[in-house]
């Protein structure tokens, strides 16, 4: 389940609880593995130090903007900056917000936009990534809720049929004899006084389950690893790929810039915030793509970066 903590956060961050409430067990896997994902894509530097991480990325990729600004009591020791979760009010000409409200229990104000605050938002338009998320999530819960059913049919290939009470817990001893190791079970029916005249062919009945055609979670995981390479791909993480012979250096040039686009508009408003934020405050902050710390750890003493099969 979504922890009681994760659930106050969008209850405080007014997010729609149709993304939580209600959820299956695999939604809520899903959406928390994805989410710490997107949270490695980005790598932050110059964040104050009393600043909580995971609360600012929570309030940064889930609302998709924060308040910041300076506070002497809730501020940090050295600079006296702190940031909130907050809402946008009033319209310039261009119809950007020119206010921002900040309603915490310890803490209320209203700040003028570019005057007292400064809005660091992930995305051009205010909003977060929630609903890239939940896209996924959604289908990576159907698939695991799938690929369980498939390894339950998995455990039952025969299905075996008793003509009385007596013969089916015959039949349950030998099942629990099988299923404790024993590779020689011989099996007796004493109910059938006319065996010794006529003998039966078959001592039950079976139904065996053709699994060549029904056993379809290799396909399941398979899409599974399909689904999750598409999200790794919206967000810019590095997917491996199949080398191809026939593959062009200008399809894999293509295949990194479709790669990188959503990433690259992040990255570029964060940028825009930051240089509104030390214009208004003197406080540096920088973020950079993960995939070039990777880069700068694949390099190799003459300064090239060993080629891997890799796509962003």
């Amino acid at each position: 389940m979504f922890s009681p903590r994760m659930i106050e956060y969008f209850e405080k961050l007014k997010i729609p609880n149709n993304y939580y409430k209600d959820k299956s067990y695999e939604y809520q896997y899903w959406f928390r593995s994805l989410l710490q994902k997107i949270y490695s894509s980005l790598i932050f530097k110059g964040i104050p130090d009393s600043w909580p991480r995971d609360f600012f990325l929570d309030c940064l990729f889930l609302l998709g903007f924060v308040g910041v600004f300076k506070s002497e009591r809730f501020g940090d020791k050295e600079d006296q900056m702190a940031f909130q979760p907050c809402a946008l009010a009033g319209w310039d000409f261009y119809y950007e917000p020119t206010k921002s409200i900040v309603s915490n229990p310890l803490f209320t104000k209203e700040f003028t936009i570019h005057k007292d605050i400064e809005i660091l938002k992930l995305t051009p338009d205010y909003t977060g990534i929630i609903d890239i998320i939940d896209f996924y999530a959604t289908k990576l819960a159907e698939l695991s809720k799938g690929i369980d059913m498939g390894l339950i049919n998995a455990k039952m290939p025969i299905i075996l049929t008793a003509n009385n009470q007596a013969q089916a817990s015959s039949l349950k001893a030998v099942y629990d004899k099988v299923q404790s190791g024993e590779t020689l079970v011989v099996w007796k029916d004493e109910t059938d006084q006319f065996d010794e005249v006529i003998p039966r062919k078959d001592p039950w009945e079976t139904w065996t389950n053709d699994f060549k055609s029904t056993y379809i979670v290799s396909e399941l995981l398979e899409n599974l690893k399909t689904i999750l390479d598409s999200f790794y791909t919206e967000i810019g993480l590095p997917v491996a790929i199949e080398k191809k012979a026939h593959a062009l250096d200008q399809e894999a040039d293509f295949m990194a810039a479709q790669s990188q686009a959503r990433i690259a508009c992040w990255v570029q408003s964060l940028e825009e915030s930051f240089m509104h934020i030390e214009n208004l405050f003197g406080l540096k902050l920088e973020v950079e793509f993960a995939r070039d710390e990777q880069e700068q750890d694949d390099t190799d003493g003459s300064g090239d970066v060993s080629k891997r099969d890799r796509r962003y």
